[in-house]
C-alpha cells in the first residue's frame, strides 16, 4: 500500500502518532511546523508540491526562504502573535516557490 492513510488503518489499532502522521502525509494542504526562531521542523508532501522544496531541503532551514523580501515583516508580526498566545485563523499573503514564481496563499497558524 502506498497511501499513508490506508497504511495507518491496515492494522487493527494504529498508534495515535502513526494515524496523525498518515493524516498529515495524505493532506492536500501544506502542513508545515516551525519553531519560534522561524526554523522549519516538519514539512509534509503537499508543502513540497506547492512550494517545490522537499522536506530534506526545508527542515532545519528558515521559513523566510519562502517569503518575498517585501513581505519579510509579516514573519515578525506572525511570531509576535504566536508568542502572545494568539491564533491566526486566516491570513492571505504571497509566498515564493523554489522556482521563483510567486504564489497566492492563505494560511492558519496555531
Amino acid at each position: 500500500m502506498t497511501d499513508p492513510l490506508a497504511r495507518a488503518f491496515s492494522h487493527e489499532t494504529p498508534a495515535p502518532e502513526a494515524l496523525l502522521k498518515a493524516i498529515v502525509d495524505s493532506s492536500d494542504d501544506a502542513i508545515i511546523s516551525k519553531d519560534l526562531s522561524s526554523v522549519v521542523t516538519s514539512w509534509n508532501r503537499s508543502a513540497g508540491r506547492i512550494f517545490g522544496y522537499t522536506a530534506a531541503e526545508m527542515v532545519g532551514r528558515s521559513i523566510t526562504l519562502l517569503i518575498p523580501p517585501d513581505r519579510l515583516h509579516e514573519e515578525q508580526e506572525i511570531l509576535k502573535k504566536i508568542r502572545a498566545g494568539e491564533r491566526i485563523d486566516h491570513f492571505e499573503t504571497v509566498r515564493r516557490h523554489q522556482g521563483g514564481r510567486l504564489i497566492d496563499i492563505a494560511f492558519s497558524i496555531s
